[in-house]
């Protein structure tokens, strides 16, 4: 009879430690976070499009302006979900969020400036300032934009607590038999 008891709490406990930890830099990346890493990417591709054209003398500095202006509180709530990620307690956590958004911005750094480039980026921030802080909308033109930005630990696996509870009880040790 003991038996099933032990199981069935061994089971509980390392069901709610499956659903109650959290994401960290070393971790995973709850769905929230790949959202945040988004929205970050997005912005990062257009500063940097915003700059590159401007070097070519195509100005496409008041469509990336909107963009930021119209989104400004989604923004600043995906950087500090980001921030909250990367979090150690420590200045670690500080350097990893730095350089995981200078990475996103570098990498849209290297490709040739054409015309072309910037009209679409153009389009791009102007559909993004069209989302007026509306994070599903946001997302669409970064899905449009290209592949999401890689994330360091990876996206974490969704378990139900079914399987979790499966297991946790398939791998849980056997008592001790009392004689």
């Amino acid at each position: 009879m003991r038996k099933p008891i032990l199981k069935g709490a061994a089971g509980l406990a390392a069901a709610a430690l499956l659903l109650a930890t959290p994401a960290t830099a070393a971790g995973c990346w709850k769905t929230e976070g790949a959202a945040a890493a988004k929205v970050r990417d997005l912005q990062s591709r257009l500063m940097v499009a915003t700059l590159r054209c401007r070097a070519i003398g195509a100005d496409i500095e008041a469509s990336y302006g909107a963009f930021v202006r119209n989104n400004r509180e989604t923004i600043q709530a995906a950087n500090a979900l980001l921030k909250a990620q990367f979090a150690t307690g420590d200045k670690v956590g500080e350097r990893a969020y730095d350089s995981f958004a200078t990475a996103l911005a570098n990498q849209y750094g290297a490709d040739a400036t054409t015309p072309e480039l910037c009209r679409d980026a153009a389009a791009a921030a102007e559909d993004a300032a069209a989302a007026g802080g509306e994070l599903a909308r946001l997302l669409a033109v970064a899905d449009r934009l290209g592949p999401p930005p890689a994330l360091p630990g990876g996206p974490c696996q969704a378990v139900s607590f079914a399987s979790a509870m499966h297991a946790a009880v398939d791998t849980a040790p056997e008592p001790p038999v009392d004689r």
